[in-house]
């Protein structure tokens, strides 16, 4: 399969589940105290943990602000460098400007190479640390 077909199948599928296909898209309430960003490579691996990512994300829309960066773009690409994002880090959460989560969640990585620390859970729990003060 070509490298075009397959970018715009990813970029289909992330559209579909969840509105990620665009750089710099922000979602929630911009006046949140709790800034969120998520930063992906545009693959297909990575759209399932996408999908679970809004679905916690979804339950805080009120209370967080959230921008997605597509590190296959230039704008991604810088927005990673400039937060020490370097090499193939598949996906990455910043909540506050720190990275929180970086790699998969443990056990849903293709490969154990593209692996985090962390789980879907542990970013649930971090968001409802972070918000409950507000």
């Amino acid at each position: 399969m070509n490298r075009k077909l397959v970018s715009a199948l990813a970029l289909s599928a992330l559209l579909a589940v969840g509105g990620c296909g665009s750089d710099e898209e922000k979602t929630g309430d911009s006046s949140a105290g709790v800034d969120v960003d998520v930063i992906y490579l545009n693959h297909p691996p990575v759209q399932p943990v996408l999908k679970d990512i809004d679905q916690v994300l979804a339950g805080y829309k009120e209370k967080v602000s959230v921008t997605r960066h597509d590190a296959d773009t230039s704008e991604g690409k810088e927005f990673a460098d400039e937060h020490g994002l370097t090499g193939h880090v598949a996906i990455a959460v910043l909540i506050d400007g720190k990275v929180s989560f970086k790699g998969f969640p443990a056990g849903e990585a293709p490969v154990k190479s593209a692996e985090g620390d962390w789980e879907i859970e542990d970013l649930d729990a971090a968001l409802r640390q972070r918000t409950k003060s507000g």
